[in-house]
């Protein structure tokens, strides 16, 4: 997600980010409300999640592999976390503004600590006040297993081994805790999956042969949106996987012809991903009241929605992502730093 990415950046993976945030950004406005007519019912378009999670591990290997553990972990805080406070006290903001129920205090401080909790907002869900932080806190957790990896000297097999121990504990006990259902949760084997994806690539001659694999991610993951078919979580994390994969073999093609729009969409993908939800909020609220109805109804909520949510995105990333990323990376800056270390302070997955 500044620094902006280093053209040593794969290119896939910054069109996969894209496509990841468009992905979460569609399912998200599109989802049925009692007033708005609703011509998608039965359509699924969750995957963004998984396909961001493998991202992660690919990025982290790729890049932070030799990386001081502490060091490692102060820019991990400082590209995820400022942004995240950012965000989640813009949307306190905006319930205060429409004067509706506002989250508890306990809620608000575990949700800026990114602790799992079942959220005053959202009963039954373990969601933090800002929904889409969830996501960060299978993301950080994900970060302070690599960098015990990092202190041992063994990250690859210290972290795939914590990644999979976890996951069958987790489907073993089954646990109701919030803590312990996030951090033993299936969808850190995406982030295992990354991790085997970008280690492969590095020790097999032949990898770049494996590029349809992304077409057959990319066809489990259609067949999965429609109506008509429903992967498994499993089944949800393979296909993104093998999406990945296929798209990290064609990296010599995208090399020749990069995209700009996409670059940029995957370089703002981060604070879409934090702010679209506020800006659907606002679109509804303002939407529900208009003489609409039917298809034009539903274009014009989800238009106004994608697109408005794409723009803030876009403008937050240049004004205010990058320049606090880059004063933050300032402070306590060390002397010498790691050519790939630059690269993995541009790179988020939520």
């Amino acid at each position: 997600m500044g620094v902006t990415p280093q053209r040593s950046t794969l290119l896939g993976i910054q069109y996969l980010r894209a496509a990841a945030a468009l992905l979460v950004l569609l399912a998200h406005a599109r989802n049925p409300r009692p007033w708005l007519f609703n011509p998608l019912a039965g359509w699924d378009f969750t995957a963004g999640v998984e396909i961001f999670f493998v991202i992660s591990g690919v990025i982290m290997f790729v890049t932070a592999r030799e990386a001081q553990p502490l060091e490692f972990m102060r820019r991990r805080v400082l590209r995820v976390v400022p942004l995240y406070w950012v965000a989640t006290l813009a949307f306190v903001a905006w319930l205060a503004y429409r004067d509706l129920e506002p989250p508890t205090g306990r809620d608000l401080i575990l949700s800026l600590a990114m602790i799992p909790h079942e959220g005053s907002l959202h009963r039954g869900m373990v969601w933090p006040v800002l929904v889409p932080g969830w996501t960060l806190n299978c993301e950080m957790f994900f970060y302070g297993l690599f960098a015990v990896g990092l202190a041992m000297k063994r990250v690859m097999v210290f972290t795939s081994a914590a990644l999979l121990l976890l996951v069958a504990g987790g489907l073993l006990l089954t646990p109701a805790d919030p803590v312990l259902k996030t951090y033993t949760s299936p969808l850190l084997l995406a982030f295992f999956s990354g991790l085997a994806i970008a280690w492969l690539r590095e020790r097999w001659a032949g990898f770049a042969s494996a590029w349809g694999l992304g077409a057959l991610g990319a066809g489990l993951l259609a067949a999965h949106f429609s109506p008509w078919a429903h992967l498994p979580k499993l089944g949800l994390i393979a296909a993104s996987a093998a999406l990945v994969a296929g798209v990290m073999a064609l990296e010599p093609r995208w090399a020749q012809r990069p995209s700009k729009p996409l670059l940029a969409l995957g370089d703002a993908s981060y604070a879409i991903y934090l702010f679209h939800t506020l800006v659907l909020a606002v679109v509804s609220w303002r939407c529900k009241t208009m003489a609409l109805e039917g298809w034009l109804q539903f274009l014009t909520v989800v238009g106004l929605g994608v697109v408005l949510s794409i723009g803030a995105g876009l403008a937050l990333h240049r004004w205010v992502e990058k320049p606090m990323l880059a004063a933050l990376l300032r402070v306590g800056r060390p002397r010498a730093r790691a050519p790939q270390l630059e690269a993995a302070a541009s790179q988020v997955s939520p």
